[in-house]
This record gives structure tokens, sequence and C-alpha cells, in this order.
């Protein structure tokens, strides 16, 4: 991490600024000032003074919100050797990641005040990356007894989560959303039927019959959309989907849309670049859970993203270590790292899918941010100054030797993208900056 000469005050002059949420995109300037967004636009430096500022010369680089990322699992508490706090915040720092959410699958698990109060205290010593917590739906995320959802709100939740499990128990999910709802709170799920997924490890079908492998097929996903989806319309509030894999659920998820309930979705950039052919010879960096699925379905994700019909796109983040990895495929352990992988991959959806540039940063900003009634994710002039450049033009080979996340579980060693960090500002503090970029860095 560095620090910016002049603490208060930063000047970004010739960059391609775009915010989603005013819709502006053009060449304009940017002023950082005490923490927050002083002003931005074409207007600017004409009857600012700027002599005691620090002054970044973007060279027409992309300056755009930090990202927010809203499903991460950051190791810590319990599961340091795999991640924790610091090198978490280091790598999606490095990734233009400005904010993410920690899921509560953690040890002990958040279902207890003492736990957030924890993880905000261990992301203030770190202060680099903003971590918001998620607490569990039920207690121990075992399904059966809805946790204090109002006293965890109070000491700091963001939203509530069953990680990668779903309330198999219909009478407590009905329970959870009408609850949540006094609350105006959030449930996030990730729709997996447990009666047809539990001892699954990939995508049921003819793949896994060749392998021998126990399959996860999809209608495991399209029930549980449609069960919530149907409790959702019975109680009201606000309910989120991530890691959406599957045709047949973004059908469902969009004619509720179209009914005007109050639901979003979201998914990670492996399910719509990678199909379930990534396991072939039992390779368990591909052991992802929700599995990858068909190519049909990976690319029917693709085109609902470029449609508008996906509203976010998260990294699931979910480091292990090689001793987690380098074992049977059945043994293995489920995740692949995606912080530094979240920009690059997604990337194709614009210089291939012909996605608008400003549509796909608003998935990577805005709009978690909106579901997360956060004052961040745009470029306003009093909104923290959180904010990042980036280079989208200059290809770079990712390779899994310089990524900063502590595990190194990716399938993406030596791909080929754009997309590189150049800056990340948090709160007006250059928190990152790429060592290799060449400009002209001073004070006038």
């Amino acid at each position: 991490m560095i620090e910016s000469k002049n603490k208060n005050k930063i000047v970004f002059k010739n960059a391609r600024i775009i915010d989603p949420h005013s819709g502006f995109d053009d060449k304009a300037g940017l002023i950082v000032e005490n923490k927050v967004i002083k002003d931005f636009g074409k207007h600017l430096f004409k009857n600012d003074n700027i002599d005691d500022a620090l002054i970044i010369d973007c060279h027409n680089n992309i300056l755009c919100p930090g990202f927010i990322d809203l499903n991460a699992n950051i190791g810590e508490p319990g599961e340091e050797f795999k991640e924790n706090v610091n090198t978490a915040s280091d790598a999606a720092l490095a990734s233009g990641i400005t904010s993410i959410v920690c899921m509560p699958n953690t040890n002990p698990i958040i279902d207890q005040i003492p736990i957030i109060q924890y993880i905000e205290k261990r992301a203030k010593e770190t202060n680099g990356v903003k971590i918001y917590a998620s607490a569990s739906i039920t207690k121990n995320l075992e399904g059966e007894k809805l946790t204090e959802m109002g006293l965890l709100l109070e000491a700091g939740a963001i939203l509530f989560s069953e990680a990668n499990q779903v309330i198999k128990n219909t009478k407590v999910m009905k329970q959870a959303l009408t609850y949540a709802k006094n609350f105006d709170a959030t449930i996030m799920i990730s729709p997996q039927d447990p009666d047809l997924s539990t001892n699954g490890v990939m995508n049921g079908g003819a793949l896994a019959n060749k392998l021998g492998l126990p399959g996860i097929p999809k209608v495991a996903e399209i029930l549980q959309v449609e069960r919530d989806i149907r409790l959702l319309e019975n109680t009201g509030g606000k309910l989120h989907f991530f890691n959406i894999t599957t045709k047949e659920a973004i059908i469902a998820i969009e004619n509720a849309k179209n009914k005007e309930l109050n639901l979003t979705c979201s998914t990670a950039p492996h399910y719509f670049t990678l199909n379930e052919t990534a396991v072939d010879e039992w390779k368990t960096f591909a052991k992802v859970f929700p599995p990858l699925r068909s190519e049909i379905d990976r690319e029917a994700i693709y085109n609902a993203l470029i449609n508008d019909k996906i509203d976010i796109i998260s990294s699931h983040h979910t480091p292990q270590d090689q001793d987690s990895k380098r074992l049977p495929f059945e043994q293995a352990e489920f995740g692949i790292i995606g912080f530094e992988t979240l920009l690059p991959i997604s990337l194709d959806l614009y210089f291939n899918g012909k996605m608008e540039l400003i549509k796909l940063i608003d998935k990577l900003t805005y709009q978690p941010a909106k579901l997360l009634n956060l004052n961040s994710g745009k470029l306003k002039v009093g909104s923290p100054a959180d904010i990042t450049l980036i280079d989208i033009n200059t290809p770079h080979k990712l390779k899994l030797e310089n990524m900063i996340s502590k595990s190194k579980n990716s399938l993406f060693d030596d791909y080929e993208g754009k997309g590189k960090i150049l800056y990340t500002i948090v709160d007006g503090r250059i928190v990152y900056s790429d060592p290799n970029f060449k400009q002209s860095t001073d004070k006038k």
C-alpha cells in the first residue's frame, strides 16, 4: 500500500471518465479532496486551484468508480491459511475492487454480533479494501432457526445469506423473507436444491457419467429459483440470487421481474466463460459450486448479461490451498479465486460480446452499490472517493505466480487479456498503483 504525497487533494487529468450512475462517458478530469469527490467533468481546471494537489496524468485511460464485489470468501476467521484479511485486501485492491461483501461461512459463522465486530476491527487495522459482513440467515447455517436479524443489522451486517447453502425448509425460508422485509434487508441465496445437489461434484449429464462422477443436475437450480420466487411473491421483501448458471433460471427471474418483484441476480466470470468440459481429466481447479454447466447454459448466461437480464457480476472469490485441491476430484474442495481475474475476464463481454463498456462497469459498480444501499459505486460530488484507473487497451497475460491472493486455485493461468489496474483509490487514499505505469505524477 502507498500513500499520496498530499493526503488531502488528488487531481486526475486527461482521463476517460465513465460513471454509470449519471451516464457520463467522456474525456474529463476529477478532483478528490478530504476523502470525497470534490468535482469532475470537462469544465475542470479553468477556475480550480490545483497548485497544492498531487496531479495524476491518466493518459486517456479509464477512470471509474471502484468495483464492489458482492460475493467473496476472505478466509478469516478460521481459514487464514487459505486467505486472510490482509492478503484478501491486497488482492482486491490490485484488482480495482474497493469494497467487498464477505460470506458468513467463516469459522465461527457470522451469526453473532462479536464476529461482525471482529471483521470490522480487522478491516480497520488493514486500512485497505472496505469489507462488509453478510450475516447468516439461520443460526450456524443449519437452516432451522433464524438469526437475530435486527440486532445483526444494527451491528453492521449488510445483508443475509446462507453462503453456498440454501434453506431447505420452505416455512423457514418464508419466515426469513417476511422477517427481513420488516428491516428492509436483502436475502441473498445461491439457489441449489439440497436434495438434488448433495454429494454432487460437477454438472450432471453425459460428461459426468463418462468421468464416473456424481452430478448436480441443472434442475437443482431451477426448482430452487422457482420456489423462492413464489415465496417472494407471497411475502414481499428483497431477494437476490447469486451464482446463476442456467438458462431456465434466467427465464424464471425475468418473468418475476416483469411482475415487479424486488428481485435481482448475479453471476461470476467463470460461469459465462467456461463450461463443464474444463473438468475433463478430473481437473480439480474446475470444481466450483454451483458447477460449471453445459455450453448451452454458458452461452445463455453470457447473452443474459449482454441483454441486461443479469444485474451484477461478482467474483465468487473462493481461495483454496494446494492440499485442498490436489486430491481425487470427489474429495477436493469447491472453489476458484476471482479477485484478480474479475475485470480481465469480464471485459470479454465488451470486446467480443459487444456490450457497452459503461454497461459492463455498471454491473461491477453502481448496481451492487444500489443493492447494498451504499453511497458509493458512483462519481458524485460528495460521495466517497472510491475510484479505479484502468488500462483496457494494453494486452497482458494473467500469471498465477504474480497473483497476490494467498491461494492460487485459478483456471486462468496464462490467460491473454486486457484490463490492467493502474490505480486504486479508497476514501481518497492511493492504496494501489501499478509500478510499471509510466506517467508524470507531480505537484504543480
